[in-house]
């Protein structure tokens, strides 16, 4: 009933007046340590910086780490608030610096055992028409949890490295979307160029039958950048992890450019003026 309310409230906007439909992506990994919630946080603030209003959920409630690449860790009322019914989802919901919007989960053990995440679905749903995107950072693994973030999305977007373990728990994740109605918008390929041996990306293509539709390099600004509680999008603009999330975000939004071969073609003030243009066109 719930997915069917959401939707109605997609069908129910009219594409020729050129409004936004609304997407709410789950970003997802069969296993910790792929780097699911710096590329959940670095792809809204791309989002944000082409022009979409974006929301970022932290739906890991029992280990939340979101919010604290954006210093909110802290924040009281947070999503632990919500799904215990002591506040509206709104409450919970603040805006960063960078434009983007994060309802966080705090550290709190205590928060999590009054949490009842089936109230997920309906707090998503109550607040996700004011955004143009909606993406949640889900717990590793399948479990129960999972289910309820593959159920609310419209599509599922899963994080992998290069690694047999990772493939094989990914292959997982997109059947239990399968499973749950919700169909796969593509593979991030995250942590690229660590090792001489690691899989290509025709090779887990192969195994996994989807589209891998990004590659993140290992980049130590990515670290260095969430040490300093920020996305790398800020710390460096211009290194190779930034430009790959920037990418990915103009793939989301179907207005996919190459950055890199306009600035082998341009420098300086012309490649900042291309673009502001190319940005402003998409808006």
């Amino acid at each position: 009933m719930k997915r069917l309310k959401k939707l109605f409230k997609c069908m129910s906007r009219d594409t020729h007046l050129n409004l936004v439909i609304l997407m709410i992506i789950t970003i997802a990994s069969g296993k910790g340590g792929v780097g699911k919630t710096t590329v959940t946080a670095n792809l809204g603030v791309a989002l944000s910086k082409i022009g979409k209003k974006v929301l970022l959920v932290d739906g890991d409630i029992s280990m939340a780490n979101l919010g604290i690449i954006f210093n909110l860790e802290k924040k009281k009322p947070s999503l632990h608030e919500v799904l215990s019914g002591e506040c509206d989802v709104r409450e919970a919901i603040y805006r960063h610096k960078t434009g983007v919007y994060v309802l966080p989960t705090s550290l709190s053990i205590e928060g999590y055992k009054k949490s009842d995440l089936d109230l997920l679905p309906e707090a998503i749903l109550d607040v996700a028409d004011n955004y143009d995107y909606v993406l949640i950072d889900a717990p590793a693994g399948l479990n129960r949890d999972m289910a309820v973030h593959l159920a609310v999305a419209d599509k599922v977007l899963i994080v992998l490295t290069p690694e047999l373990f990772s493939i094989s728990d990914g292959l997982k994740i997109k059947q239990s979307s399968v499973m749950a109605g919700t169909s796969i918008l593509g593979v991030v390929l995250n942590r690229t160029g660590r090792d001489f041996g690691e899989m290509g990306v025709e090779e887990i293509e192969m195994i996994i039958e989807e589209k891998v539709i990004c590659t993140i390099p290992e980049d130590e600004n990515i670290r260095n950048a969430t040490l300093k509680r920020m996305s790398v999008i800020e710390y460096a603009p211009k290194s190779p992890s930034a430009v790959a999330h920037m990418e990915l975000a103009l793939k989301i939004v179907g207005s996919y450019v190459d950055i890199r071969k306009i600035e082998e073609a341009y420098k300086g003030g012309i490649l900042d003026r291309i673009k502001k243009l190319l940005w402003r066109f998409m808006r």
